[in-house]
């Protein structure tokens, strides 16, 4: 390569970040962070197309977008191991040459299973393979208060790429169709990873070869955490301890209705195989060998609430930009371009809150303690005011979104507080240990995600099915005949009760329940979905809490004035 070439090229770290190279550099994975972070929610307002077009159900979509998040969160530490031996550089246009190749294929699928292949598994194990390395990139290339200031940048536009998912897939989905999304998604990878290839010196992020890979160690973690999430997502059919109808595989019922549920039975196999893993991991470091993940990293206090903290600040606000757009679309019928302007309050909080947080924890004038705790309250809040001001008797968008806006502008800036704390994490462990907290930091957030999608589907489906029951039982316009019929189809088919009016009426009408019967039926159903928004609402606000709790436990510098002082990514070490 030339001398004029190899200096275009980055390469080294840079301290002040004022290379022009390092710009680039930040630039290009600022923007495909963003796109990551978009396609992680903007389909959260397509549900309605998502079901008609690919002729599925909602509980279909619901298991997409969850698949999608497990998968992440399943392959990042591999992904994070990967980049230590190969180099970051390698990994990350490895991760760019799957994901584009799955965004294609959910842009043109035919049906769910299409999507499943495209979305939830190729473009997952993408960004499995993509987040650490460009996360490492950054780390290397920056140092001390440049890399305070670039990491800062990068999780507001993550933030700003979840929170704007909505708005700006509403609008494509309105005006052209929700697979122009993973069109864009295609065309922006293919041209990140083509500028990083021919901007990117490979020479400045080098693997560092180490011994056999940990296959068994990637086997355990990941069936532990595939175990956890399914039995997250089994809550919604089939109850949190005792069975609503017959756990059946391949034919064979192995819990019968009214007996164990299947969720502690999964929950508590997941942990026993996690439990496995990290004993495994801890015997491979003892003995001299290389494991997937050192989890000895997790003894540093700011590394283990640091990322137990992560977990909860993205589960709750994920949990809502899921659990209100399935709520407008089976309530309201609003279009995926009304969903997302109803969210777009939580894009405005984040941006308003984001900057002025991320200045004064870098001025020490507020502790990333602070921040988070702070955080929470402001998510906790809002999910608390989406219930008390919400109306049922609210129609259209601009009545409905007037209700909501508070309580979404809270989320927002409750996640707008949250970002710096990605930096707090990051600059907490000594450099040899990155890799290792980058891939289990990076897990939490997308179990965070997964799990906020799987609880809060659990928690709507919940409420609606025993606000539904109650609702059928106390009818005087139904008769006794219809009351039976209603009550079984409901046990057939648990989701009967999360559609539309029009449906549900449709529903009635193939079984024979016409006139005041079936009007009656609607009345439920409605009453119903409002009385499932506040459990599952309150629900969030309950797990805002327990973030709370977390977040009280992230430690403090030590002479810090009144909890205001610099937490570890206020002055950053060098790598």
């Amino acid at each position: 390569m030339h001398g004029r070439d190899r200096a275009r090229r980055i390469g080294g770290p840079i301290g002040g970040g004022r290379s022009s190279a390092a710009g680039t550099l930040f630039f290009l994975l600022a923007v495909q962070s963003f796109l990551i972070n978009y396609t992680a929610t903007a389909m959260n307002v397509a549900l309605s197309a998502l079901v008609r077009d690919l002729h599925t159900t909602l509980v279909g979509v619901q298991s997409a977008i969850s698949l999608y998040a497990l998968v992440v969160a399943a392959f990042l530490i591999s992904g994070s191991k990967l980049g230590t031996r190969h180099g970051y550089r390698r990994t990350f246009l490895l991760g760019g040459g799957i994901f584009v190749p799955g965004a294609l294929i959910a842009a043109s699928a035919p049906g769910l299973p299409f999507l499943l292949l495209g979305w939830s598994v190729l473009q997952a194990l993408g960004v499995a393979l993509m987040t650490p390395s460009l996360m490492a990139m950054l780390t290397t290339t920056f140092t001390g208060a440049a890399r305070t200031r670039v990491l800062s940048a990068l999780a507001m536009t993550a933030g700003i790429g979840a929170a704007a998912g909505p708005v700006l897939g509403g609008l494509i989905t309105s005006y052209l169709t929700w697979r122009v999304s993973f069109l864009l998604a295609a065309v922006i990878t293919l041209s990140v990873t083509w500028l990083v290839r021919h901007t990117v010196d490979a020479e400045a992020f080098p693997g560092r070869p180490g011994q056999r890979f940990d296959v068994p160690g990637v086997l355990l973690s990941t069936a532990g955490l595939v175990m956890l999430v399914v039995s997250a997502l089994f809550s919604g059919r089939y109850g949190l301890l005792r069975a609503r109808q017959d756990f059946a595989v391949f034919g064979h019922t192995l819990l019968e209705r009214g007996g164990l549920s299947p969720v502690p039975v999964l929950a508590g196999a997941g942990l026993v195989v996690l439990a496995a893993f990290a004993g495994r991991e801890l015997r491979l470091v003892r003995s001299g060998r290389d494991p997937l993940v050192r989890v000895t990293v997790l003894k540093n206090r700011a590394v283990r609430a640091g990322i137990s903290a992560q977990l909860m600040l993205i589960l709750v606000p994920n949990g809502m930009l899921f659990l209100v757009p399935v709520f407008l679309q089976t309530t309201f019928g609003f279009s995926a371009l009304h969903c997302g302007l109803v969210l777009l309050p939580i894009t405005l909080g984040l941006m308003a809150a984001a900057p002025p947080t991320a200045r004064r924890i870098g001025r020490g004038r507020m502790t990333h303690r602070a921040a988070s705790m702070g955080a929470f309250v402001f998510m906790g809040a809002g999910c608390v005011a989406v219930t008390v001001l919400f109306s049922p008797r609210a129609q259209g968008v601009t009545a409905v979104g007037l209700a909501l806006a508070p309580g979404i502008l809270l989320i927002g800036l409750g996640r707008g507080m949250a970002t710096t704390l990605t930096d707090f994490v990051q600059s907490a462990p000594e450099r040899d240990e990155l890799s290792d907290v980058t891939g289990l930091s990076f897990t939490a957030g997308y179990l965070g995600s997964s799990f906020g999608v799987a609880l809060a589907g659990a928690l709507m489906t919940t409420g609606l099915l025993y606000a539904f029951d109650a609702g059928v039982n106390d009818s005087r316009v139904l008769s006794t005949a219809q009351k039976e019929l209603v009550t079984r189809s409901v046990e057939h088919q648990v989701q009967i009760t999360a559609v539309s009016d029009d449906a549900l009426r449709a529903k009635a009408l193939s079984r024979g329940i016409t006139g005041t019967a079936a009007d009656g039926l609607v009345r439920i159903n409605a009453r119903a979905r409002t009385q499932a928004l506040t459990v599952s609402a309150l629900g969030m606000a309950a797990l805002a809490v327990v973030g709370w709790l977390m977040a009280l436990r992230l430690p403090v510098p030590a002479g810090s004035r009144k909890a205001t002082g610099p937490g570890p990514g206020a002055a950053s070490k060098g790598p």
